[in-house]
């Protein structure tokens, strides 16, 4: 439950290590991030976590924000499942623009500037701050500057080239090298691209809420046949128009994906809490992760969330190529080749059920204060 707001993180444990999480991500909203899971379960094990979501202004409204609706509520901690939550809602803040490198780079620099107290207090505090991959590398010398004795780790969830982050936070990054004391990966293909840096690197995959995804759920379909994809990342709208062609006997659900025009056999759902969107998973009888091809996108096949939720529930799943990795239950095709993306469907559609076990968040988050420790 959300607590009242305070001025300042207030210590939740007696014991444990002071956690500091920076992301893009804010840590009340629907949508779930690796990062939601890795926090709460740090803040169970008895740890003190704050959790700091940067990126945001009165910009965010124009943009249709998932965080528009704590608007009100930024500026201030608010206490949520046993750890501190904030959302820095600055004068302002960098967004896509036609300009050049340069200027996007000045805008960036002199965004981190900005004043945010609770920001440099809650550094400050932390034993461990953890940087999220996405804005948040363009910080790092602010962090190191008002924390000198903490021990900084910089999370790559994505390779920032591949997330379509501006070039200049991946120069920001480098640049910002003799600050990071870990870089931990999702994914064991994106060990080369940190390794020109000096400090240690890890690789830590993402885990499953087992206990949520073993529940007993009633089924949400009103119809025989169903297919399921969840998310927005590189999201393939024209993978999914292709299956519900070729395929009009099934209805396929899309749950908070970008909204497109599809055929009649597909309902697009809003974004939804994981409670609520575990049964159409559970339920379903292929799932689906329509990835676009991108720049070292073949990470994904260690650390795309969805694909790791069907591998633990056994449910058969169709992806491309570069998203199959050594996992059996997953079919494969070549993006934008309509005929083989219908044959992946068809043989995940004949392939049968068979759950794998995998690592929980809990096991994840111990793993990563431990590492974070040295």
């Amino acid at each position: 439950m959300i607590g009242q707001s305070a001025a300042k993180p207030q210590p939740v444990h007696a014991e444990g290590h002071r956690v500091l999480i920076i992301s893009r991500h804010d840590y009340r909203t629907r949508r779930r991030a690796s990062v939601h899971f890795v926090a709460r379960h740090m803040a169970q094990q008895g740890h003190q976590v704050t959790f700091m979501s940067i990126g945001y202004s009165w910009l965010s409204r124009l943009r249709g924000d998932s965080r528009a609706d704590l608007f009100d509520r930024a500026n201030a901690w608010e206490q949520v499942d046993g750890l501190q939550a904030y959302l820095w809602r600055s004068a302002w803040h960098p967004v896509k623009l036609p300009v050049s490198g340069k200027v996007e780079s000045w805008l960036y620099s002199k965004w981190a500037r900005n004043r945010c107290t609770a920001l440099d207090e809650a550094a400050g505090a932390a034993d461990i701050i953890i940087v999220e991959s996405g804005i948040a590398p363009v910080l790092l010398k602010r962090i190191r500057a008002v924390a000198p004795s903490a021990r900084i780790v910089y999370r790559a969830t994505d390779l920032l080239s591949t997330a379509g982050v501006p070039e200049c936070i991946e120069d920001m990054l480098w640049q910002s090298e003799a600050d990071i004391d870990l870089i931990v990966v999702v994914a064991r293909s994106m060990l080369p691209h940190f390794e020109a840096f000096s400090c240690p690197k890890l690789f830590i995959p993402h885990g499953v809420d087992t206990a949520l995804l073993n529940q007993a759920t009633d089924n949400p379909y009103a119809t025989k046949r169903n297919a399921v994809t969840v998310g927005s990342m590189l999201f393939d709208a024209g993978a999914i128009r292709t299956l519900a062609l070729a395929r009009p006997e099934f209805t396929f659900h899309t749950i908070g994906s970008p909204k497109s025009v599809f055929p009649t056999n597909v309902i697009q759902h809003d974004e939804m809490p994981f409670a609520q969107t575990l049964p159409y998973l559970q339920h379903a009888d292929v799932g689906i992760a329509a990835y676009q091809r991108a720049a070292a996108a073949a990470y994904l096949a260690d650390s795309s969330l969805k694909l790791l939720q069907y591998k633990a529930i056994g449910l058969p799943a169709v992806c491309p190529d570069f998203a199959v990795g050594d996992h059996a239950l997953r079919f494969g095709y070549r993006p934008d080749h309509p005929q083989e993306i219908v044959e992946a469907f068809d043989q995940a559609l004949n392939a049968g059920r068979s759950p794998v076990a995998s690592k929980d968040w809990s096991d994840v988050a111990a793993r990563l204060v431990e590492a974070s420790l040295g």
